[in-house]
């Protein structure tokens, strides 16, 4: 920054100008020299000296002029002594004439000395206490712009800068800082400084040294000079941030009054500086001005930020006024965000409610809390640290440090902050949480702080009892609807299956569920299934199975009584489901009727919302009205699983029956083939070796000789199929290499024909025991089933997982026109085809090497177009016998 005026002379702004005593020396001899050469002439030409006399005059002129009239007075006397001597040297005249001569003459040189003299007093005077003035001025001048920048800064941001700055012109030194003191710390802290420190600038912490200089100034309460910077005992290392060299000299001013302590500025110099009592003066009274100036600042700001709390506070209490419009969580958050905004220093903020079935304080809502992602971690035990006392006792704990406090030195894990204020949230004697500030400085937080925090509890207390009250008031309305609504329908409807819809339905909208379902059991193997899901996600999870005995509703199920937890993540044989990721909270009551459980009715939570006694007693009486529809629908379902079941054996039965005949058919008919084949094969070959066959006869007979070879690759193929297999002739594979191995056959064949293929397999299945060969023959046949049924390209998808009924699953699909429904029921039955030039024999031998390894397998078309063949095999290493 440019200095104005004469900032840029480098001297005291009230010095007189004068000149060195050598040049004065000078002036006085230059004056005696007229006064010497007029004796030298007088004595030459005899005259009587008068005219040497005349001109003693001027050498004691200048001397009272550049030495004052002690001086004068001093060198008139030896003027006249020496104008004696020359006289009587250079005259013949006696000591009483030439005494007569001189002594008019004396005086008069007296006169004149005194006369000269107390001109240049005068001069001096006048000078000086003009050049005193127009300092005065110029520092009053200064003083004022600075004091009006404090109070209306053109940019607030900069106001320590600017200060700085002004206070370097002032004192026209090199450098100012700005140190602001902090008694309850104990701390010096540089705010602000002209070096290229200011632009940006963070505050810095001084070290002891630096902060002993500060307190000094402090102490002392006035101006400090140091001349000498660097040989006195304030004289920092290089590394100090005030005092570092060049610095020779420097100025500090306290920045303090009766009843207000802001701190210390320093100007410093990089050359030697004298600083006189004036200047230091001038220091004390501007110290003053800037002091006054810098309180007034800062008391608008703590009225200003007093009037905030109070806008604040009243916000708070009309947002309270209309909280049966206004979300009670809404309301904690808006005082969360007011604590750190009205709190300095303040960085996180949290306001914890005491859960009775947990026993715990829980988070419900926080502030500068971002960067811990999971709220969760915050939820603290009672009854331990902090909070607990502060429940316990109802009344504030501000922590100056939590390093020195005994409660967080017995801490394993080390907590983040600083500083630590909590507050109880209380609505009479009912300590019903509490409310907490941190920050990362110790010492942070004052008793005034302790007031409004207080304050902010006791708003958020009002704001829980009313959500609570309304909460209370409307869940009586709700379930009194819902149960009107469920109990009027299960009288007035036999449709018990949408009845089930609908009670999923109005649970998750009347009561802000996240997620409702209904699960039966399914007869054959006791799995849950979801028979009916609230929402769009209800959907996608209608018809999923649930292990008997997995999770929190097979525990349900099981056991025959209800369970409900807050913590999910604690319960060890809770699981989790994809679709719903946000579970936090779970209440599964079983569906029972004639003590037998029928179903589950399951209901599932997401944070902030919980789950409470009132809801378990809403859900059981939900769940015995849907008891009685699920008696109905296990009535029906029990006969429709029993016609199925009879049916499916039956299927079963006939196709076994004709695999066995095919099996039979194949086996003969290949073998009585194979002999004749053979036969035909020898004799072509025998032909081929003719001479005299013509070329063409040649080429024909090229042409029946490989499709003979072909026909009895065929016919080796089937017998191959049917024949025996030692059981040493099994291996244990891994079905993801065999999907890889017939992918890397037939890539170039899917590219040809414009297919996409995609194979998403399970890393963590086990190998199967399995005849290698025909298990690639299984692959291949379903991979250019799949091909011959998209002639114009699509997508080919292959799966592969491990179940948990310890089985290997793998899916293959297409994106083709599906399987015609008319043959879908007998794709695996011989000779069934829908190709042109097909045999169908291809799947019917699919079907039986996979039965043939204790496997099953199941065709079906997609519901977004195409088909899909799935088989299982063993994962327990069982060999066909």
């Amino acid at each position: 920054m440019k200095r104005q005026g004469i900032g840029t002379e480098k001297k005291p702004f009230y010095d007189i100008p004068t000149r060195p005593v050598w040049a004065r020396w000078i002036y006085v001899v230059v004056a005696s020299l007229p006064y010497l050469l007029g004796f030298a002439i007088e004595k030459l030409t005899n005259n009587d000296g008068t005219g040497a006399l005349m001109l003693v005059t001027l050498p004691v002129v200048a001397t009272s002029w550049y030495y004052g009239i002690r001086w004068g007075l001093l060198s008139s006397l030896i003027a006249t002594s020496l104008n004696g001597i020359f006289l009587l040297s250079s005259t013949q005249s006696d000591w009483a004439s030439i005494n007569g001569f001189l002594w008019p003459g004396g005086l008069m040189l007296v006169l004149v000395s005194v006369i000269t003299g107390s001109a240049r007093e005068n001069a001096d005077e006048q000078l000086r206490t003009g050049t005193e003035l127009r300092a005065r001025e110029r520092h009053l001048t200064m003083v004022n712009i600075t004091v009006k920048d404090i109070l209306n800064p053109k940019y607030p941001e900069n106001g320590n800068y600017d200060l700085v700055s002004h206070l370097a012109n002032i004192f026209v030194g090199d450098c100012a800082y700005l140190v602001r003191w902090n008694a309850a710390k104990e701390q010096a802290i540089l705010v602000a400084s002209t070096t290229s420190l200011a632009q940006p600038f963070s505050e810095i912490v001084l070290d002891a040294n630096e902060t002993n200089l500060i307190q000094s100034v402090l102490q002392n309460g006035s101006a400090l000079a140091l001349d000498d910077a660097p040989n006195s005992h304030y004289m920092i290392k290089p590394a100090s941030k005030i005092l570092a060299p060049p610095t020779q000299s420097a100025l500090c001013i306290p920045l303090i009054t009766k009843e207000y302590q802001f701190g210390v500025a320093i100007v410093t110099f990089n050359s030697p500086r004298h600083i006189s009592a004036q200047e230091l003066l001038y220091a004390d009274l501007s110290g003053n001005q800037i002091t006054l100036a810098l309180r007034t600042v800062e008391q608008e700001a703590r009225i200003q930020k007093r009037l905030n709390e109070a806008v604040t506070l009243s916000n708070i209490e009309h947002a309270l006024s209309k909280t049966e419009r206004t979300s009670p969580r809404h309301v904690l958050q808006m005082i969360v965000d007011s604590a750190r905004e009205l709190i300095p220093d303040t960085e996180q903020a949290v306001i914890h409610l005491f859960d009775k079935e947990e026993q715990a304080l829980i988070p419900q809502a926080v502030s500068g809390f971002q960067e811990m992602g999971d709220t969760r971690k915050l939820k603290m035990r009672l009854g331990k640290g902090v909070a607990g006392q502060v429940i316990a006792d109802g009344i504030v704990v501000n922590i100056a440090d939590v390093r020195a406090d005994p409660r967080f030195l017995q801490q394993t894990v080390p907590v983040k902050y600083r500083s630590l204020m909590v507050a109880p949230v209380q609505s009479g004697d009912d300590r019903i949480g509490t409310i907490s500030v941190q920050s990362s400085f110790p010492v942070s937080f004052t008793p005034d702080q302790e007031e409004l925090l207080s304050a902010l509890g006791t708003q958020a207390a009002i704001a829980i009892e009313n959500a609570r009250l309304f909460e209370t008031t409307q869940q009586g309305l709700k379930e009194v609807n819902a149960l009107y609504k469920i109990t009027r329908q299960l009288v007035g409807s036999l449709e018990t299956e949408q009845l089930m819809q609908d009670v999923v339905d109005l649970l998750q909208q009347n009561f802000g569920y996240y997620q409702a379902e209904i699960f039966v059991i399914d007869p054959e193997n006791e799995d849950l299934v979801v028979q009916h899901a609230s929402g769009k996600i209800g959907e996608l999870l209608k018809n999923q199975r649930l292990q008997a005995g997995a999770g929190i509703i097979g525990h349900a199920a099981e056991t025959g009584e209800p369970f409900f937890t807050n913590e999910v993540d604690k319960v060890v044989f809770f699981v989790p489901h994809p679709l719903l990721p946000d579970t936090q909270s779970e209440l599964a009551v079983p569906i029972k009727a004639d003590n037998r459980v029928l179903g589950v009715l399951d209901i599932q939570q997401c944070p902030p919302g919980r789950l409470t006694e009132r809801d378990l007693q809403l859900v059981n009486t939900v769940a015995e009205q849907l008891a009685v529809a699920l008696q109905k629908a296990k009535l029906y379902s029990d006969l429709q699983t029993s016609l199925h079941q009879e049916k499916a054996v039956r299927s079963q039965l006939i196709q076994s029956e004709r695999l066995a005949l095919v099996g039979r058919l194949l086996a003969s008919v290949s073998h009585e083939l194979n002999n004749p084949l053979q036969a035909i094969q020898n004799a072509l070959f025998l032909l081929k070796e003719e001479r005299g066959i013509s070329a063409q006869g040649r080429q024909d007979l090229q042409i029946v000789l490989s499709e003979a070879e072909r026909m009895a690759a065929l016919i080796e193929r089937l017998r191959a199929s049917y024949r025996p297999t030692p059981k040493e002739d099994f291996q244990f594979v891994q079905l993801n290499t065999v999907v890889e191995d017939v992918y890397a056959l037939v890539a170039t064949h899917l590219r040809n024909n414009q297919i996409a293929f995609e194979f998403r397999p399970d890393p963590g299945l086990a190998p199967v025991s399995v005849l290698p060969d025909q298990i690639r023959q299984v692959f291949l046949n379903l991979l250019m089933n799949a091909v011959e049924a998209m002639p114009g390209g699509g997508h080919l998808n292959v799966v592969t997982e491990q179940t948990a009924e310890n089985e290997a699953l793998v899916s293959i699909s297409d994106s083709g026109p599906g399987i015609d429904p008319d043959i879908l029921p007998l794709i695996f039955d011989p000779f069934v085809t829908s190709k042109e030039s097909g045999t169908g024999l291809g799947l019917t031998i699919t079907y039986d090497i996979v039965h043939r390894h204790h496997g099953r397998i199941i065709a079906e078309n997609n519901a977004d177009g195409g088909a899909a063949f799935k088989f299982w095999l063993p994962l327990h290493g069982e060999e066909m016998r």
